[in-house]
């Protein structure tokens, strides 16, 4: 490479560089709470970017993610910001008909206008493309057979199958009657009997007189017919031109004989060349983000944060092979990136970017700044907020929070004359109701409100959330505090929080705790299913036997799983064998219990033992369970922070230094090391 060369080539590397550079930061600003995925997707696509011409293949990358987290409007502004608007296809695998050729058909765009260049695909929705159901039975999928092509070695086949084709068989065979009918033909002009020509091939444009300047011949193929055909056979030939000038060395029945060679062409696949593409596979897999069928708005949104950042790519194949066969997963590489579930600083963060949207929409069309202080903010985020649902409720709730007012705030300028600068969105606690809260729109000019109004934003999940303060939410405090308290005593877990209250119709209250650590051993299973008891025992030492509700139906059957799972399944009894019965279908791996003498019997026993530790220690700490209980009771909602405080002050014989915070290193590492130092 010469001197002036790579100076050229350089500077054309720094160009990239530059425009992806500045891509990945816009792209920070405009989408919240995934950082990582874009210096993912950045690192990524850096070698097809900088260097598409060493590809032999496409380099793919997946995208998976809860809906509405940013998948397909990232890549759509991606490829707008590093100039690949015209270069991008997307296609919606949701949206294909069981017909051959619905992809096909598109991807001749890809054809015309991409063969052998980079380009960007879009596979949007891809867990739809499945090809195996649920019984694991396989799909006949033949719209997409060429998606597959694509993914294994960036080339696929299409076949033209226009109505042009019936026209340039019907051409040939009209050729050939004129030539039998005695027209002849020399270097692609007609020199004899071309009013036979014009009577068979296009009578309706045969010309009225016979022509009498010299010079002026009939093309045997007229320009309209070869444009036509050149359109069909354009993979053979660089320019029409060169076509034209074929056929001009040619007599007749070497025409005739040409387009038959053609015509045959025509109907053999087009390979389109996808080596150098960047493929983008995006789809939403529940099967991995198993918070993904909670909606309620109550749960917290940086534990769902929390859980969705410990999914692993080995999850992300397991799921994956519940849809495709093992030889189309591998077609997919390695190249998956995972998006974590918004939490709680990012769903504020795209609040506050859909505001920013709403303040230069109106200063730009009306010169008027707004203003919306934190409490505003805050009311969107607890109306608008469904954690495993992503932005898009968020966008509804600020739309019906300050768009819809936008109207009624312009008639007070410019109808009443209150002509102010800015425009104030706050919260007036005093004026707010019930179940609605008080938006008080302010007027500014200079500073100083000059003019303001008072606007009910009626609570749809604020409802939801009030106090109740009924014998239901006695019930449900009574209940939850016996699970936390078991929880932070004998799990040694204090609860990230406890509701008596929420806005899910699916549930009265909950506790969220989750020990430090991810194993189960054989001496902490009676522990574990004593806090699952919890509710139920609790409910029954306050309220009496009599008294005890049917709201523990959840847990009764939670702790049931659990015992007959690990005496069952885990060998966790005097046998160490899987055990199981007639009843189960499918080929057993287990040895048949038939005898409820057995191991059902070992799983009453453990129930009843964990039932009756779980009454011992609510009943040695009753004074904790009545006070927690009590606040409960007026209290929708006790945060970690609470319930520590109550154990701190409340529980007997219990040390809160005890409570575990880091699981890590609390027994097997450490004993390992320790035998081994012994054998040393």
């Amino acid at each position: 490479m010469e001197q002036i060369n790579k100076e050229q080539y350089r500077q054309h590397l720094f160009d990239k560089k530059e425009v992806l550079n500045n891509a990945i930061d816009q792209l920070k600003k405009e989408f919240i709470g995934i950082n990582c995925v874009i210096d993912q997707i950045a690192n990524d696509i850096t070698p097809w970017f900088f260097f598409p011409e060493m590809q032999d293949r496409p380099v793919i990358i997946n995208l998976w993610g809860l809906t509405g987290i940013g998948k397909t409007s990232v890549i759509k502004r991606l490829t707008e910001l590093i100039g690949y608007t015209e270069h991008y296809f997307r296609f919606d695998l949701g949206e294909c008909s069981g017909q051959y050729y619905d992809i096909q058909d598109s991807f001749k765009d890809i054809y015309d206008n991409c063969d052998g260049e980079p380009f960007i695909i879009g596979l949007d929705e891809f867990q739809l493309a499945r090809t195996i159901n649920e019984d694991q039975e396989e799909i006949d999928r033949a719209s997409i057979r060429a998606i597959w092509d694509l993914l294994d070695c960036g080339k696929f086949d299409v076949i033209n199958f226009e109505y042009n084709m019936s026209w340039f068989g019907k051409l040939i065979k009209k050729l050939d009657l004129v030539l039998y009918k005695g027209v002849e033909v020399e270097k692609g002009y007609i020199t004899e009997n071309e009013d036979i020509y014009w009577d068979i091939v296009n009578p309706d444009n045969k010309p009225e007189a016979k022509k009498d300047k010299k010079g002026e011949k009939t093309l045997f193929v007229s320009e309209n017919e070869l444009n036509s055909i050149f359109n069909m056979v354009d993979h053979l030939f660089l320019v029409k031109n060169d076509l034209q000038k074929k056929l001009n060395e040619m007599d007749g029945d070497q025409i005739v004989d040409y387009l038959i060679y053609l015509y045959k062409a025509s109907l053999k696949p087009k390979t389109v060349d996808c080596s150098k593409s960047l493929i983008f596979v995006m789809g939403n897999l529940d099967e991995v983000y198993t918070m993904s069928r909670n909606f309620n708005p109550d749960m917290s949104a940086n534990e769902f944060h929390r859980q969705s950042t410990e999914i692993t790519v080995t999850e992300v194949k397991q799921a994956l092979l519940n849809r495709f066969r093992s030889e189309q997963i591998a077609r997919l590489g390695n190249n998956h990136i995972i998006y974590p579930a918004f939490d709680e600083k990012s769903f504020y963060g795209i609040i506050r970017l859909e505001l920013d949207k709403v303040k230069k929409k109106v200063a730009d069309t009306y010169g008027l700044e707004m203003l919306f202080d934190q409490k505003v903010e805050q009311l969107i985020y607890e109306e608008g907020v469904y954690p495993t649902q992503g932005s898009r409720p968020l966008f509804t709730t600020v739309h019906q929070i300050v768009n819809t007012r936008l109207g009624k705030i312009l008639n007070e300028i410019y109808l009443d004359g209150f002509e102010a600068e800015s425009i104030l969105f706050t919260i007036n606690e005093r004026a707010s109701e019930k179940d609605s809260a008080a938006l008080q729109i302010d007027f500014l000019k200079n500073g100083n409100s000059i003019h303001y109004i008072i606007d009910q934003q009626p609570l749809v999940l604020g409802k939801l959330r009030q106090e109740k303060q009924n014998d239901e939410q006695a019930i449900v405090a009574v209940h939850e505090s016996g699970h936390a308290i078991l929880s932070s005593v004998l799990m040694k877990t204090i609860p990230e929080v406890v509701f008596s209250v929420t806005a899910d119709s699916n549930s009265d209250g909950f506790v969220l705790a989750r020990p430090e650590w991810n194993y189960i051993s054989k001496k902490e299973i009676t522990n574990r299913l004593a806090v699952l008891l919890g509710g139920f025992v609790a409910e029954r030492i306050i309220f009496g036997e009599e008294n005890v509700t049917v709201g523990s139906s959840s847990d009764l059957s939670k702790a049931t799983q659990l015992a007959t799972y690990v005496l069952y399944i885990c060998g966790m009894g005097e046998m160490r064998v899987s055990f199981g019965n007639e009843n189960m279908n499918g080929t057993p791996t287990v040895i048949f219990d038939n005898s409820s003498e057995t191991v059902n019997k070992d799983a009453r026993e453990l129930l009843v033992k964990a039932e009756q530790l779980a009454e011992e220690t609510l009943k040695k700490q009753e004074k904790l369970l009545i006070k927690m209980a009590d606040y409960l009771s007026d209290k929708r909602t006790l945060t970690k922070e609470q319930v520590k405080e109550f154990v701190r002050q409340y529980a007997v014989d219990f040390d809160i230094s005890e409570i575990i915070e880091d699981a890590e290193h609390l027994f097997y590492r450490n004993h390992l090391k320790g035998l081994v130092e012994k054998y040393n």
